[in-house]
């Protein structure tokens, strides 16, 4: 058993760390709160620091994500140095926070985006900000320097597919009796995020499949394409092209507006691709204590609670409908449906 790692008791701090969690109805009250400001208070049990609402705003989704990170260094430990594979899976808010700082030097800001917890080691130079050769020259990232950020958008997606290929390489070093099915969950959510990637790109770019495929999560040894190759090819028109397809279950019975015939719905299918893996991430949680799924889904779960988080603080500061931000943060967090 590695050291640092005792499955009942961090079992037992993942469920009562969930259990404070702002999660399905609970994150829907948050649409409620009429202000940025009430918001900070739930989300954090402070008074909220004395900001311009925009700016409260911005400061509550760093704060959101630094909790998290935050949360799972309580709960995990050495783990997320000692153990590749947590490294990798924590690399997460490493990569998004490169993409800000590419994103701030395209736009040539002199100041680089503030790290959500100051205890967040890069493992890339990000004090050489703006200079892009500083930064990355000798990293895992240096292939930025080569591709250049003319095109941001496919930057930011090779990133994602890295992000990916390095976790699923570092599955490996798991030892054999704690992988339990993290192998699995990490298939599914590649695949999940292929077809939501490639079924927007169709949908709103019209791009084929040819070019799409590029873009897509690839894992070594692993097919977690072809449902997403096999999806672009139906036609959004025709429901029965769907049927027998390996993720027909999550695909909606969505009709047109004026009440005509049967039409994919793109976002249907998101959400009901959200709830399906929350809930799978929930399920295997408590169903394999002695391994690290526990840890594994736990993380993904506070990254639906903090993608919620994020988009009840924006939709409060845009003074969307409670009802509209409601229904997005509980079906992002497994409710409703």
């Amino acid at each position: 058993m590695p050291d640092g790692f005792e499955p009942a008791y961090v079992y037992a701090r993942v469920c009562g760390s969930l259990a404070r969690s702002f999660l399905g109805d609970r994150a829907a009250a948050l649409a409620m709160s009429h202000r940025v400001g009430e918001a900070w208070r739930a989300i954090f049990g402070e008074a909220p620091p004395a900001l311009p609402e925009a700016e409260l705003a911005t400061a509550a989704e760093r704060g959101v994500r630094a909790r998290a990170i935050e949360a799972l260094r309580d709960i995990a430990g050495p783990l997320l140095k000692s153990e590749p594979f947590f490294a990798a899976l924590a690399r997460k808010w490493e990569f998004v926070y490169l993409k800000s700082a590419l994103v701030g030097i395209a736009e040539r800001s002199p100041d680089a985006p503030v790290l959500e917890d100051p205890r967040l080691e890069p493992s890339f130079d990000a004090r050489g900000y703006p200079d892009l050769d500083r930064m990355l020259r000798g990293t895992r990232y240096h292939w930025v320097l080569e591709s250049g950020l003319d095109d941001l958008t496919a930057v930011k997606n090779r990133l994602d597919r890295q992000y990916y290929s390095d976790l699923w390489d570092s599955v490996e070093t798991i030892p054999a009796g704690l992988v339990g099915t993290i192998p699995e969950l990490l298939r599914a959510e590649a695949e999940l995020g292929n077809l939501a990637w490639g079924l927007r790109l169709k949908r709103y770019y019209s791009m084929d499949a040819t070019d799409i495929e590029g873009l897509l999560i690839g894992l070594e040894g692993a097919d977690v394409k072809s449902p997403t190759l096999r999806a672009l090819g139906f036609s959004s028109d025709s429901r029965s092209e769907w049927v027998g397809w390996k993720w027909e279950g999550l695909v909606p019975a969505a009709r047109r507006e004026d009440g005509g015939d049967w039409h994919f719905d793109v976002r249907g299918f998101e959400s009901a691709a959200r709830r399906y893996m929350y809930r799978r991430l929930y399920r295997r949680l408590h169903l394999e204590i002695e391994s690290y799924v526990p840890l594994y889904s736990y993380f993904r779960i506070k990254e639906f609670e903090t993608t919620a988080l994020h988009g009840t603080i924006e939709g409060i500061k845009l003074e969307a409908p409670a009802a509209e931000i409601g229904a997005f943060a509980a079906e992002t967090t497994g409710g409703r449906g």
